[in-house]
């Protein structure tokens, strides 16, 4: 029974010597893993440590951008408001602002020179001065007060309508309910010009 005993406790010491073992293996496996994990953190933190600055500069560019974008939609948002026509008269000697409004090829009121001006204030310093040879835009208008002695071909070779005098079916089409016949307009009525 001694012998058993005896045999017992040597593979006890035997296992427990394995086991042992096999944890210290363990162990230092762990250990290298941690080491290792530790090495590519601290690896990871430095990198991230350089990116920073590149962040913030980023961070500063979408600034500029959002705000350039804020500027760009605020002008959008102008132009849009402009009449979508824009028709061109070049000066002759002799015109001058109220002049070339009233002109029955362009507005037919010489009161509406401020628009002419407006759309051309970039060229027009003074809008007492103009000069022979200069182009000026001319915005197009949405509707048109006829005046005595026009057609609908007259209005619709306008520069402010559509300076083409074949157009003037497009005119007829959208104001049908105040033209009975296209041959017969009268002054005082007043049409909506399609766009």
């Amino acid at each position: 029974m001694a012998k058993k005993i005896l045999i017992l406790l040597t593979l006890s010491l035997v296992v427990f010597a394995s086991v042992a073992y096999g944890a210290r293996i363990k162990k230092k496996e762990a250990e290298a893993q941690l080491e290792a994990c530790n090495a590519r953190k601290a690896a990871a933190d430095e990198g991230i440590g350089n990116l920073e600055p590149q962040i913030s500069a980023l961070q500063g560019e979408i600034s500029e951008l959002d705000a350039k974008i804020a500027e760009l939609t605020a002008t959008r948002d102008s132009l849009a408001a402009l009449p979508r026509y824009w028709g061109r008269y070049t000066v002759k000697s002799g015109d001058y602002l109220y002049k070339i409004a009233a002109d029955p090829f362009v507005y037919h009121d010489g009161s509406k020179w401020p628009l002419i001006y407006e759309a051309n204030n970039d060229l027009i310093m003074n809008p007492n001065l103009i000069y022979p040879g200069w182009v000026l835009f001319i915005p197009g208008v949405n509707e048109w007060k006829v005046v005595w002695g026009d057609c609908l071909w007259k209005i619709a070779n306008s520069i402010a309508v559509y300076g083409n005098a074949s157009r003037w079916p497009e005119i007829y089409e959208a104001n049908r309910d105040v033209i009975e016949d296209p041959h017969w307009i009268y002054p005082g009525e007043v049409f909506v010009i399609p766009r």
